[in-house]
């Protein structure tokens, strides 16, 4: 009777501690009990009507999600049905979120609920905040003020202007008095303003900003000078998004007006020009040329053939030239050297490689070559062997290059690229050759535009050599040649004489001699003595 009852104590004994060891909060990777809470912070915009929240992180291993609440009432935890649910994130250690688009001068209630994989809950505690009161004093907006267009509508008035400081009192030199550059919070066309003056030398990037002054035209550059009075509303402020162009939009080809003083962001450009005495340089993404300016503080040296891989900077004029200033070395990222000699360390462009002529000037050395892929394997998919096409980023004669080797598999068109290799002419075609290394810097990037050619061009040009490895387009063609039934090789022709096409793409269209297509589009390869059209998928030919 005694052992069976100490036996009971002890199965009882064991169970209680089973049941106290497996909640989370003793063991955050075992499941069991609910999720542990998260502590939440908010802290109000000072220059907007938003509220950043920010959490303790979950450290369990069953976590599954975050739900953050808001309500204009307490009590979100009794009642989450009439709160508003602001946003669900399923990465544990993601826990920030701002929110903006909210009405002025109101208490914000907000409440975090963690959930986990077995279904449980926890909530954090109910934070509040209060958002900016617009009706505290009369300001205006970056926005106001540039008054879209060349002449600010307050030109000669004494404001008060909002904004985040994009470019500090101390990142710009300046041979009179300091300058800074402050943006509206959403960023964008015609959205920053700069400030001029001894009182700007003191401001940091990401300080939020309230400043009184007086609007100027400086040589046509809307600025806010005189400044009597800056108040700074906070720290560390999330600054808007670098805004996307090409080159040519920063140039009087384009519409720069609206990029004035605004943080602007070009890809994928070529040096075209070395610096000049003042420290500009020409940029061109196959636009058109914009120039760069080095009032900013980076070691960057710029070479003709460089490729920036991009370029942050605000928007400049002075000298009756616009330019794209960068703040730091953050600001850029680029190859070096663009122009030195193959196996030196120079990244090159398909350009250069080619050489404009038949044969590469740097045949058998290892050279860098960048560029964006304009077909990848997948998409020859056919081939006798894994291939791959890269193209400079402006497109036309000479800017193609064929990739062959198995390390090109994990490539996908549209992929922004930095490749090293072996130059080599195989049979007529240059390409680039194993051992490669792959550098892939961006993906889904814009593909090169295709040049359009005609048949003849391709079939009777005493120079085709300069469309190898460029995509092409050919129009209103007519199938002149149904495919070859060992190779699949067909004919087209425009009326300026018949060219080829192949099938190492993967396309559904069966040619009918006699079907006239709208267009066919491809990389122009070059094998057993031929130009060959190679369309990438079904899109590549319009009938």
């Amino acid at each position: 009777m005694r052992q069976l009852f100490l036996t009971a104590v002890v199965l009882a004994a064991g169970a209680a501690l089973m049941l106290a060891g497996c909640g989370d909060d003793e063991s955050p990777s075992g499941p069991g009990g609910s999720p542990t809470a998260s502590t939440l912070t908010l802290e109000a915009g000072g220059i907007d009507a938003s509220v950043a929240a920010t959490w303790t992180e979950c450290p369990d291993g069953d976590f599954q999600e975050y739900r953050l609440y808001r309500s204009t009432v307490a009590g979100i935890e009794d009642n989450p049905g009439d709160a508003t649910l602001v946003t669900t994130v399923d990465t544990a250690s993601d826990t920030t979120y701002n929110d903006a688009g909210l009405d002025w001068s109101t208490v914000y209630y907000y409440a975090l609920r963690t959930s986990d994989t077995e279904g449980l809950e926890a909530w954090s505690n109910e934070a509040s905040a209060t958002t900016a009161d617009s009706g505290a004093c009369e300001f205006l907006t970056c926005y106001q003020i540039q008054g879209q267009a060349d002449e600010s509508p307050y030109l000669g008035q004494e404001v008060t202007v909002m904004g985040v400081v994009v470019a500090g009192g101390d990142e710009y030199y300046s041979s009179s008095l300091p300058v800074a550059v402050i943006m509206d919070p959403e960023g964008g066309p015609w959205h920053g303003l700069t400030l001029y003056g001894d009182s700007a030398a003191s401001l940091q990037r990401g300080d939020s900003v309230m400043v009184t002054g007086e609007v100027q035209e400086y040589y046509d550059f809307t600025e806010l000078a005189y400044i009597t009075e800056i108040q700074r509303l906070g720290t560390g402020a999330s600054l808007p998004d670098a805004y996307d162009i090409s080159t040519v939009d920063l140039s009087t080809a384009g519409d720069p007006e609206q990029y004035e003083s605004v943080l602007l962001r070009v890809s994928d450009a070529i040096v075209t020009t070395e610096p000049d005495q003042y420290g500009i340089f020409g940029v061109d993404d196959g636009s058109g040329e914009c120039s760069v300016d080095d009032n900013g503080d980076y070691s960057y040296e710029p070479t003709v053939g460089d490729t920036l891989f991009y370029a942050v900077g605000v928007g400049w004029y002075a000298y009756s030239e616009w330019t794209l200033q960068p703040r730091d070395d953050d600001d850029i990222d680029a190859s070096s050297g663009g122009g030195g000699g193959g196996g030196s360390g120079d990244t090159l462009t398909c350009y250069e490689v080619q050489g404009q002529a038949d044969q590469s000037p740097y045949l058998g050395d290892t050279v860098a070559v960048t560029g964006i892929v304009t077909a990848d394997p997948s998409d020859l998919s056919n081939a006798s062997y894994t291939y791959a096409f890269l193209g400079d980023y402006s497109g036309g004669e000479w800017t193609g290059l064929m990739l062959f080797g198995d390390d090109l598999t994990a490539l996908t068109r549209g992929d922004s690229v930095t490749i090293t290799g072996v130059v080599d002419e195989y049979y007529g075609t240059t390409e680039l050759k194993p051992p490669l290394d792959i550098t892939v810097h961006e993906s889904g990037h814009a593909l090169p535009p295709a040049s359009v050619v005609s048949t003849g061009d391709i079939a009777n040009s005493a120079d085709p050599e300069k469309w190898e490895s460029v995509v092409v387009t050919v129009q209103s063609a007519t199938v002149t040649t149904e495919p070859d039934p060992e190779y699949g090789i067909w004919g087209v022709d425009d009326d300026s004489g018949e060219c080829l096409v192949d099938d190492w793409g993967s396309y559904a269209y069966t040619p009918t001699m006699g079907d006239v297509l709208q267009s066919i589009t491809g990389p122009l390869s070059y094998d057993w003595d031929d130009f060959k059209i190679q369309p990438r998928d079904d899109a590549d030919i319009v009938q």
